[in-house]
């Protein structure tokens, strides 16, 4: 009730009078306790790290054999669980603010391991949460851009765009937004949906950058995609405000840099900065099939994921993934701090002192 007289009070600005209010209780040493999934990984460890500079207090459920290089000089609190034993993470999910989970498989030898880890886990955490903890403040699913799929067109699709996901990943996804989506009358509930997220530490987009130096730029058939991207900081950080506003409960939100950009455009910008030449070497698209095809079959035998197979081709194909972030702007004031020379200048910068480049 008081919080809809102060809405009515402050209108718009309700959300930003919050936060400074958040801001101010961090400084008298008041923190929110936050629990967070996939710590560990490429964007997990960004997300950390601001959620530490915003004085919270971090709680990361990490398994037995996780590698903590990105954390061990965070002054996070580590907890070793399993996500799919309830009985490992119950005593911290019950006294926690917040949960942003941010784990999921990305890579899968099995479509079901797909299933397993992005839905499965989502299931037991939220069943988790009503069970120990039912009043807590914010439950955020990191989802992906996969969930929905590509854009019809060169125009940028919103949040309300139907779902049409290509692959095993991406159907994954949308079953976990899914199954969050009907906990939204018992939990408050937010779920963002990143596209392709570049950055310091990230392997997957780095194949690009290492071929770029190596004067190629690999484009499959004759495709030049036009692709929303996000800047890991960009990113993390929109995570943070998505799961502090109020406004955001029982929402999903594509969070992205704006305008998208075609991936020739990407090339001259990531070429110029390395002050390096280079050639397009198009692939033809039936070539590109069958080493995918044969990449999945040393995947299975090495018991190793890869990251192209046929369902990534079948992605690649695709000439636009266009999105917007309006409704982020609107509902919680997110911007993007890093223009894309500026990210990819960072980006390389940083590979090149970790002699990634």
């Amino acid at each position: 009730m008081l919080q809809d007289i102060f809405r009515l009070f402050f209108g718009a600005n309700f959300d930003r009078f919050q936060a400074e209010i958040l801001k101010g209780s961090q400084k008298t040493g008041i923190m929110a306790k936050i629990v967070l999934t996939g710590a560990t990984g490429f964007v997990g460890s960004f997300v950390a790290e601001k959620l530490i500079e915003d004085q919270h207090e971090v709680i990361c459920l990490i398994r037995k054999t996780s590698n903590l290089k990105w954390l061990e000089k965070l002054p996070v609190r580590l907890v070793v669980a399993s996500l799919f034993d309830p009985e490992t993470y119950k005593d911290v999910l019950r006294n926690a603010d917040c949960i942003l989970h941010v784990a999921g498989v990305t890579k899968a030898e099995d479509p079901a391991d797909y299933y397993r880890g992005n839905v499965q886990t989502t299931k037991l955490l939220l069943d988790t949460v009503l069970e120990v903890n039912p009043s807590l403040s914010k439950f955020l699913l990191v989802s992906s851009q996969a969930a929905v799929g590509p854009s019809p067109d060169e125009m940028p699709i919103d949040e309300s765009y139907p779902s049409r996901p290509l692959t095993d990943y991406g159907k994954s996804k949308l079953l976990a937004e899914n199954l969050a989506r009907t906990y939204m009358s018992r939990l408050p509930i937010t779920i963002v949906r990143p596209p392709s997220v570049y950055g310091p530490r990230d392997t997957d987009v780095y194949i690009f950058f290492k071929n770029l130096k190596k004067g190629w730029n690999v484009q499959v058939g004759d495709t030049d995609q036009l692709v929303s991207l996000v800047y890991v900081e960009d990113l993390a950080r929109g995570i943070i405000q998505a799961a502090i506003s109020e406004r955001s409960s029982s929402k999903t939100y594509f969070l992205c840099e704006e305008p998208a950009y075609y991936w020739s455009h990407v090339a001259e910008i990531a070429a110029g900065i390395m002050n390096r030449n280079y050639r397009t070497i198009k692939i033809p698209l039936l070539a590109a099939k069958g080493v995918a095809g044969i990449l999945e079959v040393i995947s299975k035998l090495r018991k190793r994921p890869t990251i192209l197979n046929r369902q990534k081709i079948l992605e690649i194909q695709q000439p636009y993934w266009a999105i917007s972030s309006r409704r982020a702007q609107t509902d919680f004031h997110y911007h993007t701090g890093f223009a894309l020379p500026d990210g990819i200048a960072r980006t390389i910068e940083w590979y090149q002192h970790a002699c990634w480049l």
